[in-house]
């Protein structure tokens, strides 16, 4: 394992960079860090190279100063992954998996740089912008988060982050995935929730991805659920979806074993 810092434009991102081969991005999903994606680091890591950032005020990176009052746009994101991948020295095509609000980032990153995309991995998420209510909810969290001085507004997310099955029978999830949202900072939520808040609806620039593309979805999202999942890849040149059993939302982490074999799978194809 080898962790590195990586200056943006004065923000420093943590990021761990694993592996040898063909590149692996893994970015996060909100309100979470990259140790959600600890399982298939470890394991994509003795195949392919790969890295996984904190996105901007998550984990161990920073946040500029206006980011928490403005909000991290998705196009940010995104271009915080191009912007560590440049300091890394990859010039070739990588395969970009991201969950959630990972994943809107990695729609940015698709219709921005599609050239340096050998393959795109969007997981549990979604192409739609929000709807007003959602918008607003979010914009009530991020002054939450602020005025409580911890991410503890954004602990509400838990019962919907994880699957029916996990809450009944895997406590230990559970207790992990709010462990990771309890270190978050109050900044980095509110900038991330105020961030998502305008992101762009992508469906009808979807067809623009000409890259392969494999969707992964729990069978127990509620969030961006399989049927939604199936109907935004299918807008799509060359996607093909997996629906991973006994998950919800946090796939990489309900059943870690599948999703890296979806993705090592994945990569292995597209390299003949």
């Amino acid at each position: 394992m080898a962790e590195r810092l990586v200056d943006v434009d004065g923000v420093n991102l943590s990021v761990e960079d694993r592996g040898a081969g063909r590149v692996i991005a893994l970015v996060h999903g909100f309100p979470l860090d990259r140790a959600m994606w600890a399982a298939q680091i470890a394991a994509l890591g003795g195949q392919f190279r790969v890295i996984a950032p904190d996105l901007r005020g998550f984990g161990k990176s920073s946040l500029a100063p206006d980011d928490a009052e403005q909000g991290v746009g998705m196009e940010r994101y995104a271009a915080d992954v191009a912007a560590v991948l440049d300091e890394l020295g990859v010039t070739e095509p990588v395969v970009l998996a991201g969950l959630s609000m990972g994943g809107y980032a990695a729609w940015q990153f698709a219709l921005r740089w599609p050239e340096r995309l050998a393959g795109l991995v969007p997981c549990d998420t979604r192409a739609i912008a929000d709807t007003e209510e959602a918008r607003a909810g979010r914009l009530k969290m991020a002054e939450a988060a602020l005025a409580a001085g911890d991410s503890s507004p954004a602990l509400s997310m838990l019962p919907k982050l994880l699957g029916k099955s996990t809450h009944q029978s895997r406590p230990e999830i559970v207790a992990a995935v709010q462990a990771m949202i309890q270190r978050q900072t109050a900044e980095a939520v509110a900038a991330a929730q105020r961030g998502m808040a305008r992101r762009e609806d992508v469906r009808s620039r979807l067809k623009e991805i000409a890259c392969p593309t494999l969707a992964i979805v729990g069978a127990e999202d509620v969030i961006s659920s399989p049927a939604e999942m199936r109907e935004f890849a299918a807008a799509m040149p060359q996607a093909k979806v997996v629906e991973i059993a006994g998950a919800g939302h946090m796939t990489t982490m309900e059943n870690p074993a599948a999703v890296t074999q979806a993705i090592a799978d994945f990569a292995r194809s597209i390299d003949g």
